[in-house]
């Protein structure tokens, strides 16, 4: 397997399993472990997207389709597009 292809993996695994409301707890261990993982996961598209070159608006609508939108306004889909602001040219509103 190849190292595109590991990285891949990692996010979507990584993605499938944040706690995308992890901002809105009163537990600090679980705050630190969401805001871990998502530097985790801007880390491995920064890697994918900017250093490997993969295409940042197909990598986007694949994780935003593995993703449920969730929680209050669609928080879910709302953090995977920052995610990925630098990179997509794809515009959401």
């Amino acid at each position: 397997m190849n190292t595109e292809q590991v990285l891949l993996d990692e996010l979507m695994m990584m993605v499938k399993n944040h706690d995308y409301s992890y901002q809105f707890s009163d537990d600090h261990r679980s705050w630190v472990s969401g805001d871990r993982s998502e530097k985790r996961i801007t880390e491995l598209v920064h890697s994918l997207c900017s250093v490997m070159k993969v295409d940042a608006d197909s990598l986007l609508l694949e994780v935003l389709d593995t993703v449920p939108e969730q929680y209050i306004d669609g928080l879910t889909h709302k953090v995977i597009r920052g995610w990925f602001t630098m990179y997509s040219s794809i515009k959401f509103r």
